[in-house]
């Protein structure tokens, strides 16, 4: 929309205040664009308006893909198939030991190939119907070398998923954290450390997706001794129902 006046032309015939523009984009009369036109022309505080609005627009765009996400969520439900009672048998020395405090926990590790379920099946742990974690927050790792949790949150978190992890090295190089002791952890250091934040993540169950074709060897001694891997040699769900 452009600014109406009685006969006076703005920036021509009289100073546009900086915070008459703010206010209209704050009342949703001036979109994005438009502000930032406006916002030009008077200059003085430009660069701190132009951020605002940067920061309002990746704040939209993310709220719009969660809502997408969410939506496509609902539709995909019924595409889910039921877990093998099998496999969750498995699971459950796992889950127990989060029952009672303990100085630290074993991680579970999901292995198997392609198509196996083991991600779904990861992020379903926290179901109701299963062992009731909560949500899961969830990292898609592939070939990174560092945790990035800087967005988890212990209160509307109910344990974390770190899925596709490529290389045994991404646990190994953060041990005492995927243990989920007492400790509070440190990551994202940098030189300056201004970038650094802390987690917390004791009791938090800490699940790891693997595929067969990772460089992942079971056997490796603190693997061994600190996880329970479950391989699973083929789909860990049931076959859907056939459509009548």
């Amino acid at each position: 929309m452009y600014v109406e006046t009685s006969g006076y032309v703005p920036w021509k015939d009289y100073a546009v205040k900086g915070w008459w523009v703010d206010e209209l984009w704050t009342q949703n009369k001036l979109n994005h664009e438009r502000y930032l036109q406006y916002a030009a022309k008077v200059r003085i505080g430009f660069i701190t308006r132009k951020k605002q609005v940067e920061t309002v627009q990746e704040y939209e765009r993310a709220a719009n893909l969660k809502l997408r996400q969410t939506a496509v969520s609902r539709r995909l439900v019924t595409l889910k198939n039921r877990f093998k009672p099998q496999v969750l048998q498995q699971l459950v020395p796992w889950s127990a030991q989060y029952v009672t405090d303990q100085l630290r926990y074993k991680f579970l590790v999901l292995r198997g190939g392609s198509r196996a379920g083991k991600s779904t099946l990861a992020k379903a742990l926290g179901d109701p119907d299963v062992f009731n974690f909560g949500m899961p927050y969830v990292q898609t790792v592939q070939n990174a070398t560092s945790p990035n949790l800087r967005e988890f949150d212990n209160d509307k978190y109910g344990f974390i998923v770190f899925d596709n992890v490529n290389n045994m090295d991404f646990v190994l190089a953060h041990r005492a954290m995927i243990q989920a002791n007492n400790d509070i952890h440190l990551l994202g250091e940098s030189q300056t450390g201004i970038y650094a934040y802390s987690v917390w993540l004791f009791m938090v169950p800490i699940v790891i997706t693997v595929d067969t074709s990772a460089k992942w060897r079971s056997h490796e001694p603190w693997i061994r001794e600190n996880c329970i891997e479950i391989c699973l040699d083929g789909p860990c769900y049931l076959p859907l129902p056939p459509v009548q």
